[in-house]
């Protein structure tokens, strides 16, 4: 069964630093989308840099004349019910969850992202490796609908993980722990997937 997937990336810091050039978040994402396609499954990433929502005035279900919805808004919303589970990269920005990814999820209902698993990976350059935002993002992404995975990834020092010119991995043992999460999130999707085809969904 080949599924679908969407990956949230949530920096949007670009440019050189004193610990290489661009996101360690991208870096991170790289390696998660690769696990999922090499598992044999697709992967649709959302890079708030990309992407570039703008500062949230009113999600898509609160804007009473869906007409003025730009298209792209709606395409995207399409992409978010067609998926099948979903994975997110999450930085910590002052013990916090980046903005950009709140913002972003936060455009769409929901409903949208109901009954499909989610993936965590957080990451920093600190020992906690994002655990700061670990518990934040967990409690926001199942408001929003979606059921987090037991397990999670966190790269601590995440910038010794990676090499901050060539994006190359040096901590080559951060591929089983990515491993983990990535096939625990394509088994609950697998599952859950299966469960709707058989049974549907759940009454209001």
């Amino acid at each position: 069964m080949k599924l679908n997937f969407i990956l949230f990336l949530s920096s949007t810091r670009a440019g050189k630093s004193y610990t290489g050039n661009g996101s360690w978040g991208e870096r991170v994402g790289k390696l998660v989308k690769d696990r999922v396609v090499a598992a044999g499954h697709n992967v649709s990433v959302w890079d708030p840099r990309v992407l570039k929502f703008p500062l949230l005035e009113q999600p898509v279900q609160m804007i009473p004349d869906k007409s003025t919805i730009p298209q792209w808004i709606i395409d995207r919303q399409t992409e978010i019910q067609e998926a099948d589970g979903f994975l997110t990269c999450v930085g910590e920005y002052n013990a916090a969850i980046p903005p950009a990814l709140v913002n972003m999820i936060d455009h769409f209902p929901p409903a949208a992202f109901r009954h499909r698993p989610c993936g965590i990976f957080t990451y920093s350059m600190g020992s906690g490796g994002g655990i700061r935002s670990q518990m934040p993002v967990k409690a926001f992404l199942t408001e929003m609908g979606m059921i987090t995975v037991p397990a999670t990834v966190k790269f601590d020092f995440v910038h010794k993980k990676f090499n901050g010119e060539t994006d190359e991995l040096i901590d080559t043992d951060m591929v089983k722990y990515v491993d983990r999460v990535v096939n625990e999130t394509i088994w609950y999707a697998e599952a859950m997937k299966n469960h709707k085809e058989a049974k549907g969904l759940p009454s209001a």
